[in-house]
């Protein structure tokens, strides 16, 4: 049916509508030139909740395993932050290193509930790697009262009920269990309200971290349950094997959920064809971040002509040119800027966030396939993200 719509108005609501812009002109133009000094509560909020550094110091140090540590950390008061930033179940930090000349970040999931937050107390847990530049460092280093300098919490791996199912399935192997050991404990405490199923993939028993916390929490929480799947040994009410459709199948629920994936690239490659098979809305899977690609010359799309090869790489940082570095095919231009001690921008290291966006005004570079984030007009205009690209000839690029 129509509706027939009338709008009576004057000659004098046309004129006080044409005279808006002199009366916006004039309000301006009578404005004192002084700025307007003021704590707004707007302003205050925002700052706290997305500061643009937070200044840490370990409060308590705790061994998991030979290899693996717990950091819980507390406002560093003396350089100036007050109270820790909130955040949600499955947010990161990134956390600045200097390690000899070279300045690092690496983003860490944040392990604790929200709530410890309230009481000033983040937790971290760092596994240290055979080969890993950082994590060595850290386990090797960061003892009781060490200062940290952190970014505010980030990302978008977190249960969003306007988006999300209520119920949810997740699945990780040690590298990703952060992520669901944060939000078990909120959904302990009450601060998420949502029902989790997680499957905890690894080869043995042992290599399963947290265990006994989350066999704590499975105990005492209705909302919250955990499946064991071991791939090398048999354990006694545990899966054997790895993560399937048909395992996942057995534990979701029968209705409507969410798949949460988070881990290594080893338990990415093995469950993406499976969770394809599981003909799930995309808005329903999400997948954590994986951090930097490590042996990117293994991927099926990597120039082979550019293995072993090294390029030049000239930096221009702030419109000055800063210094030309040497960059290996074989590792991304964030890893090659940062060994030569040139403090750039970062976060997720996965190519997602886009903070360390630069523009590459010369030449060229490989982005894997499946992780080029960019917005259009930014692939467009020559900007990448040097977390995940990887050079190809010689090049010119300008940083902030």
């Amino acid at each position: 049916m129509k509706h027939k719509v009338v709008v009576r108005s004057t000659l004098k609501d046309i004129r006080n509508f044409t005279n808006i812009p002199e009366l916006r002109k004039g309000v301006i133009e009578e404005a004192p030139e002084t700025p307007v000094n003021g704590n707004f509560a707007v302003n205050s909020t925002a700052n706290f909740l997305h500061p643009s550094v937070q200044y840490l110091k370990i409060k308590q140090v705790a061994e998991i395993n030979r290899n693996t540590r717990a950091y819980i950390f507390e406002p560093n008061t003396a350089r100036g932050t007050a109270k820790l930033a909130y955040f949600r179940p499955g947010q990161c930090i990134s956390i600045t290193l200097q390690v000899g000349n070279a300045i690092v970040t690496r983003p860490y999931t944040l392990c604790s509930s929200p709530l410890r937050s309230v009481d000033d107390e983040y937790m971290i847990i760092v596994s240290k790697k055979p080969d890993g530049f950082a994590s060595q460092f850290i386990v090797n280093n960061w003892r009781k009262g060490t200062e940290i300098t952190a970014s505010a919490p980030f990302g978008n791996f977190h249960y969003q009920p306007l988006r999300d199912s209520k119920s949810i399935v997740a699945v990780c192997d040690y590298q990703g269990i952060s992520a669901f050991l944060s939000m078990a404990e909120s959904i302990a405490d009450k601060t998420l309200n949502a029902d989790l199923t997680l499957i905890y993939s690894a080869r043995k028993q042992n290599e399963a971290i947290m265990s006994q916390r989350l066999d704590e929490l499975a105990e005492t929480t209705a909302n919250f349950r955990v499946i064991y799947v071991f791939s090398d040994e048999h354990v006694f009410k545990c899966e054997r094997g790895f993560v399937t459709k048909s395992l996942i199948e057995k534990y979701a629920p029968i209705s409507k959920y969410s798949l949460f994936v988070c881990g290594s690239n080893t338990l990415y490659n093995r469950i993406i064809p499976q969770i394809a098979e599981l003909k799930l809305e995309n808005k329903f899977i999400r997948f954590g971040l994986n951090g930097q690609i490590d042996n990117p010359e293994n991927l099926s799309d990597f120039p082979p002509e550019a293995i072993g090869k090294t390029f030049l790489c000239k930096v221009i940082k702030n419109g000055k040119f800063s210094k030309t570095v040497p960059c290996s095919s074989t590792e991304s231009l964030l890893v090659a800027l940062e060994r030569e001690g040139i403090e750039t921008p970062s976060l997720c290291r996965s190519g997602e966030c886009g903070f360390c966006r630069a523009k590459l005004l010369k030449g060229n570079v490989f982005i894997p396939s499946g992780i080029d984030m960019r917005r259009l007009a930014d692939s467009s205009h020559g900007i990448i993200h040097p977390c995940c690209s990887f050079p190809m000839s010689d090049m010119t690029l300008v940083i902030n």
